[in-house]
């Protein structure tokens, strides 16, 4: 009688666990990278990173950072303050959302040519940081996947 029970379990066991490993592998944070052919963002020796009005959250600091650890030589600021022998500007976007807490949603960085606005590089996180989650591990990760080398990933 025992067998007879399970057996209806056992049906319903193997989509019952698709369907929570699919959930789990949709919660994995993930960094989408876009790249114009030709274009190699490794190369770049200075970047000026423009400021958002309400960067109350400290991005642009952090944003430098990343970039100085890399060896990039980095200041951020308005865009009245671009300096002339920056070779691209980064520009961020990020939302934030409340949760019992707040915590990020979303992370755009963007690299484009000093007298541009189109981006010829893109980066973006698309899943949330959870409260827990220190930002200085979530940039760093972004401006690594923007400021990769070319080669292989376009």
């Amino acid at each position: 009688m025992s067998i007879i029970a399970l057996k209806p379990f056992r049906l319903f066991s193997l989509p019952l666990l698709a369907v929570a490993l699919c959930a789990g592998l949709a919660g994995c944070a993930h960094v989408d990278r876009k790249l114009e052919a030709g274009r190699d963002p490794a190369a770049l020796r200075e970047v000026y990173v423009l400021t958002n009005l309400n960067d109350h959250r400290g991005m642009a600091r952090r944003i430098v950072a990343a970039l100085r650890e890399r060896g990039v030589t980095a200041e951020a600021g308005p865009r009245t303050l671009l300096p002339e022998t920056a070779e691209a500007v980064l520009r961020y976007e990020e939302r934030w959302a409340w949760d019992f807490g707040e915590h990020m949603t979303f992370f755009r960085l963007t690299l484009s040519e000093p007298d541009q606005v189109r981006p010829y590089a893109v980066a973006t996180r698309t899943r949330y940081v959870a409260r827990s989650t220190d930002l200085a591990s979530v940039v760093p990760e972004v401006v690594a996947e923007l400021m990769a080398p070319a080669a292989g990933k376009n």
